[in-house]
């Protein structure tokens, strides 16, 4: 019978003479193994304690990595406290006012309670509903707040072989303000060339022209 510990059983755990981790719901006990893995003990040592599934999902693991990983095995979490995997069809269902969800950075969100309180509208988030919203969301900046916000509406994690590779950033509201800035300023200039260079050719052409005229008369 599989071992069932809690998330603040697998804390506990968070010091070098026993390291545990968890990793897709299952507790690994790596507390023998920092010597021997392959990318060091640092990045082990970093990741005790706690919930280490997007750490490791991060990096490419041969299938011999995955069966020494199941070799450290000890238990896995209570039904309670496990991670939802939800699939993009799920995701793709949900697409109304009635029933809203998005995908952001592979981790699914219900935003259907949060439709009249988007300060940018409802619109905008039905727009994305159904689908993967991670650029539309990281593009337009977003407030500190925004960011802690989101973690109330999470409802799941978007299935293991569905997920795309997310460069996972975070984009403020004053980044992206400068970012429109620099856009408008970078217009601006260009607009500023394009009279100085249709004027040019005027001159040029008033210039031939007078030229000509000097030449004709000569």
């Amino acid at each position: 019978m599989t071992a069932i510990y809690t998330k603040a059983q697998v804390a506990e755990h968070n010091k070098k003479e026993s390291g545990w981790f968890i990793i897709n719901n299952s507790v690994y006990d790596v507390s023998k193994f920092y010597d021997d893995h392959p990318g060091g003990r640092d990045v082990l040592l970093a990741n005790i304690g706690r919930d280490a599934t997007e750490e490791f999902e991060a990096v490419h693991h041969s299938k011999g990595a995955m069966r020494k990983l199941e070799d450290l095995k000890v238990g896995e979490l209570p039904p309670s406290e496990r991670r939802r995997f939800i699939s993009m069809k799920e995701v793709s269902a949900k697409k109304s006012a009635e029933g809203a969800w998005f995908v952001i950075n592979n981790k699914v969100y219900d935003v259907t309670k949060f439709l009249d309180l988007h300060p940018g509208g409802r619109d905008i988030l039905l727009y994305n509903a159904g689908g993967d919203a991670t650029e539309a969301f990281t593009d337009n900046g977003h407030s500190d707040n925004a960011y802690r916000m989101m973690a109330r509406y999470c409802i799941g994690d978007l299935e293991l072989d569905e997920r795309k590779k997310f460069v996972n950033r975070k984009v403020t509201g004053e980044q992206h303000n400068s970012t429109v800035k620099a856009v408008r300023v970078k217009s601006e200039d260009e607009s500023l060339l394009g009279r100085i260079q249709e004027q040019l050719q005027l001159f040029i052409v008033l210039a031939l022209f007078v030229m000509a005229g000097v030449f004709l008369l000569s």
